[in-house]
């Protein structure tokens, strides 16, 4: 006898006002709306964007770009197209609340992917930029070390970019400041796999005034030549002479 209220419940045909269906339509349409519009912004590659920059200019674009927050200002970078000094490009936040997005303190190589113009703006200053992407929202934030350009601190690590000091040797030519550390009984030579592509490195001189670039670790390895020795090869491919 207590089985059959229940089972009677069950039976009953669940109803839904007009209200509520009207609202569940008005919320798919809108969710439709959004995806459209989502889909009619067209996606850039931020490495062909700037390269071609006039092609994008005062146009609503969606791309994914490595967001670098210094002092004065923040730019976006890509490892894969590393720019100079003085092509640097810096970014705007169009609306208020996306200013510095709290999200953003997480991450120490933060990658974003943003909606927003690429304006033809530059700024000479303690900032300095020759563009400006006005980022009108904030779609993805995640860590991404491998899209990073990185401070060089005495480490490199295969497949990264850093961004380094070097200064002339008169035994190796080109030499990493401060000098990468090793581990007891290892021996480490850094190779530089394009340095003839770089006349003015080239020429460095032991007590030649040091230089930054940013370069790229091709490989790294460490062989064994006796019991208590080993030698480490670290290849290096220069990228840019800032």
């Amino acid at each position: 006898m207590r089985i059959l209220p229940t089972l009677l419940l069950l039976a009953t045909p669940l109803t839904f006002s007009p209200h509520t269906c009207k609202q569940a339509r008005a919320a798919a349409f809108q969710s439709k709306a959004a995806s459209e519009a989502r889909d009619e912004i067209p996606t850039v590659d931020f490495c062909e964007m700037v390269k071609h920059p006039r092609l994008y200019f005062d146009k609503t674009v969606r791309l994914k770009a490595m967001l670098d927050i210094a002092e004065e200002a923040a730019y976006l970078s890509d490892a894969r197209c590393v720019l100079r000094y003085d092509d640097q490009v810096g970014i705007h936040y169009v609306n208020a609340y996306e200013r510095r997005p709290e999200i953003l303190g997480k991450y120490e190589h933060p990658r974003v992917t943003v909606v927003g113009v690429l304006r033809n703006t530059s700024l000479r200053g303690f900032a300095w930029y020759r563009y400006r992407f006005d980022i009108e929202r904030f779609e993805d934030v995640r860590e991404d070390i491998s899209g990073a350009v990185i401070t060089y601190g005495g480490t490199l690590l295969a497949g990264m970019t850093y961004r380094a000091t070097v200064r002339g040797d008169g035994d190796f030519r080109l030499t990493l400041s401060p000098p990468l550390r090793m581990l007891e009984h290892q021996a480490v030579l850094v190779e530089w796999t394009n340095l003839r592509e770089f006349p003015a490195l080239k020429r460095m001189r032991r007590g030649s005034r040091e230089r930054q670039i940013v370069l790229f670790v091709v490989s790294d390895e460490t062989v064994r030549v006796t019991e208590w020795r080993w030698d480490r090869t670290v290849r290096c491919k220069i990228i840019i002479v800032e």
